[in-house]
């Protein structure tokens, strides 16, 4: 057994750490760190002032970047970005975003110069670029189209009623839970042909909701300009035009509901009556494919008795200047269809007209897109030339005063000046707006005076004609009307002495063939065809004429080659026998025929030649 070892040996004894952890002294107060403001200029201050500044530079380049329409952000950034949603979706936002108010929407920051200022209906116009119907279709965006840069601004089209039955349909209407017109989808982008189709058919909230937004811009307008008006009234006073801007026009399109009768009128009647006082120009729509029968309405007749009746209208609209009317027709149409416009709008008293709508047209235009086969009216790049022709036939057809507005696939200034040569007083576009986004019409402006090259816009308006007739001219009409009369009569001379020329020639050839006892060709022709006959006796079937020296011999078969006048001695005794008779052959000249209706209407001048 192991000695024990006394504890003195052991040292001074320690108390044994505890294993459990002190509660005590996690519960004992602990000092507070105190902390003392710095003066001292740190890192972190400099970094937060240079981020501040940076998003503050930013949040403003890129606000002014919005509020300019010629930034590339809304060409490069915002459309395709709008372009991922479907393509009425889009151009809803589009005109939701133009119709609010200043501080919301962009606008153009440049200047007009001097060289792009145009005139139609007598009226002066800052800019020759407009904005076609169809975009804004219930006048909601007026001002912020105006803003963007346009001179000309067209709305529509509007139709009397909206285009659906009940009330509770068109109180959906105006919640935008449900939209008037074709059904949907109805608008479709060709993007590799930078085109469009739609068939919205008149999708229009009717001309109660477009007149309540005219009647609220005006006095909006009154509201900021008092001293303009000396008694309160929602129509602008004499001298202010209807866009209440200098230097910009106006217009509304009108459009037929689809329930109207196909005969009647009435639908274009009541827009001028309603809508009339609130516009610089009034656009009579016939030329919608996506309406049925509306096309019908360019013939003559119909169109002549619609326009006059429109006009008519007008004139009776108690107004401070009165709006002028315009027609849109399509470049779907022939020359003869076209030349039948033309008398129509010349004989009515329409002050201009539109050239052109869409188009139905698909397989000459080569289109790649994969919608191309959808049904509804074709607008955009594709449809220029087409429109382009259509302005070169419609110009010299209709007097200088009546303008020609171009429009139709309208991209690029040089497409303007193109319609510009070709007579067109200014230009309209929609689907390029569309692609190119709110810059269009700065854009487009630029380039028309790059293309101008120093000359004035005014200066190039129907520069194609140079030399010759722009356009219709009584005065020249009647000259050549007088030339083609002229003409005809000296024709119908010469035909009528080539005719008696040409009896004598016949008549001196059947006598010698008499004389000489040979047949002419005529009469070989006409025995072969004849039937074999038992021949004829001297004498027989002689009968005695009024004169009494005189007897005509006339065959049982006779033809007029055979007819024969010989004068004889008095026979006072039937012929019963054979008798020799003296014989003389006496040619007649036959009677000059009657002329035909061809050569009457040639020696009157109604038909040419050539």
């Amino acid at each position: 057994m192991a000695p024990r070892l006394p504890l003195s040996s052991l040292g001074p004894l320690r108390p044994r750490p505890s294993l459990r952890p002190a509660l005590r002294s996690s519960r004992s107060p602990q000092p507070a760190a105190q902390r003392f403001a710095s003066t001292s200029t740190g890192p972190s201050a400099p970094r937060r002032w240079v981020s501040t500044t940076l998003l503050l530079a930013t949040g403003g380049a890129l606000v002014a970047y919005y509020y300019d329409s010629r930034s590339v952000m809304h060409e490069h950034v915002v459309m395709p970005f709008m372009r991922l949603f479907d393509p009425e979706t889009g151009h809803k936002a589009a005109v939701r975003l133009l119709s609010a108010g200043k501080v919301f929407r962009p606008r153009d920051r440049g200047a007009d110069g001097p060289e792009l200022e145009a005139e139609i209906f007598g009226l002066p116009v800052s800019n020759p670029v407009g904005m076609a119907a169809g975009f804004d279709k219930d006048a909601e965006a007026i001002d912020g189209l105006f803003d963007l840069g346009f001179g000309y601004v067209e709305v529509g089209s509007v139709t009397p009623e909206p285009q659906v039955g009940t009330s509770y349909q068109s109180i959906r209407i105006l919640l935008t839970l449900d939209q008037p017109g074709n059904p949907t989808p109805r608008f479709f982008r060709l993007e590799e042909d930078g085109a469009a189709i739609n068939r919205y058919g008149f999708n229009s909230l009717g001309h109660g909701h477009t007149l309540a937004r005219l009647k609220a811009r005006v006095l909006a307008f009154a509201r900021d300009h008092p001293s303009l008006f000396p008694s309160p009234s929602t129509l602008p006073p004499a001298g202010i035009p209807r866009s209440l801007r200098p230097g910009h026009i106006l217009a509304v399109n009108l459009g037929k509901n689809k329930t109207s009768p196909a005969d009647s009128n009435e639908d274009y009647v009541r827009g001028v009556r309603t809508l009339g006082p609130y516009a610089d120009v009034v656009v009579i729509n016939v030329s919608s494919p996506n309406t049925p029968g509306l096309r019908a309405l360019q013939g003559r007749e119909i169109l002549e008795r619609l326009l006059k009746e429109v006009v008519q209208e007008r004139n009776r609209i108690a107004v401070d200047g009165l709006p002028k009317i315009a027609v849109k027709v399509a470049c779907d149409l022939g020359d003869d269809e076209l030349a039948d416009v033309a008398t129509a709008v010349r004989n009515s008293g329409v002050e201009g007209v539109i050239v052109s709508n869409t188009t139905i047209r698909r397989k000459e235009l080569d289109l790649k897109s994969a919608n191309r086969e959808q049904v509804g009216g074709l607008s955009g790049r594709p449809l220029f030339p087409y429109a382009l022709n259509a302005l070169k036939t419609l110009r010299p057809l209709l007097p200088p005063s009546i303008p020609i507005l171009g429009c139709g696939g309208i991209t690029t200034g040089s497409d303007a000046l193109a319609m510009a040569g070709a007579g067109a007083s200014i230009v309209q576009l929609y689907t390029s707006f569309g692609y190119r986004g709110v810059g269009t019409p700065r854009l487009l402006k630029d380039e028309i005076t790059e293309g101008l090259q120093g000359k004035a816009w005014k200066d190039v308006v129907g520069r194609d004609w140079e030399g010759k007739e722009m356009g219709w001219n009584e005065k020249r009409l009647e000259h050549e009307t007088d030339a083609l009369k002229r003409e005809a009569e000296g024709l119908g001379q010469l035909l009528r002495e080539a005719w008696e020329k040409d009896d004598t020639d016949r008549l001196v050839k059947e006598a010698q063939a008499v004389l000489t006892g040979k047949p002419t060709p005529s009469a070989q022709t006409a025995q072969s065809d004849q039937p074999a006959q038992a021949p004829v006796q001297q004498g027989q079937n002689l009968v005695e004429t009024r004169h009494a020296a005189t007897i005509e011999a006339v065959p049982a078969q006779e033809t007029p080659e055979q007819l024969l006048t010989i004068e004889a001695a008095v026979v006072p005794e039937p012929v019963t026998a054979p008798v020799e008779i003296q014989v003389e052959v006496v040619p007649t000249i036959p009677v000059v025929p009657e002329e035909d209706a061809w050569s009457a209407s040639v020696r009157s001048g109604q038909r040419r030649l050539v």
